[in-house]
């Protein structure tokens, strides 16, 4: 299945590039970025979000998914393309902390991908399909649909981890 399968890769693009990263590393932002913990705690906390709320409409009635033409667009072309469109901007309350712990941002990390992956296998698929949450700018998804977001998202996310690593190094 497609979102087991993207679901089950959003610990190895994210954090498994980040073993052996030295605590000084973790913390350190780089030119007016978030540092590597900043990007997990973020990842976390919009997975984690997710999750919470389809655990809170799990038992609601019938939904029909309220996203305008725009927002239709765009969502297709992002879950399609796997690209953000340029200038989308993470919603507040997804924003990290200044100064997360490593440890904990990748324990929640683990903690909100395992929360996901419990409502993806135990939902039936008619729930998994019609249920929706709202994203700020692409309108409702529904739980494969948020899960195929997350998977664009982390990824986004393992480029911009690729890119802190390789100046840590000095191949800038």
């Amino acid at each position: 299945m497609k979102v087991t399968h993207q679901l089950a890769r959003l610990e190895p693009i994210v954090l498994d590039p980040l073993h052996g990263v030295k605590r000084q590393d973790w913390e350190r932002p780089r030119d007016e970025k978030w540092s590597l913990a900043q990007i997990v705690e973020h990842l976390a906390i919009s997975i984690d979000v997710v999750a919470a709320g389809f655990e809170e409409v799990a038992e609601a009635g019938e939904m029909e998914r309220q996203a305008t033409p725009e927002q239709s667009l765009v969502r297709h072309v992002l879950l399609g393309s796997g690209e953000f469109p340029k200038g989308m901007r993470a919603p507040d309350y997804t924003l990290p902390s200044d100064a997360p712990d490593p440890e904990l941002a990748q324990a929640s990390f683990r903690m909100a991908v395992e929360r996901t992956r419990n409502l993806v296998e135990g939902w039936p698929e008619e729930r998994r399909l019609g249920r929706f949450l709202r994203h700020p700018v692409i309108g409702d998804l529904n739980l494969p649909e948020w899960v195929r977001f997350h998977y664009v998202h982390c990824s986004l996310h393992a480029r911009q981890i690729d890119k802190w690593l390789k100046w840590l190094r000095g191949e800038h």
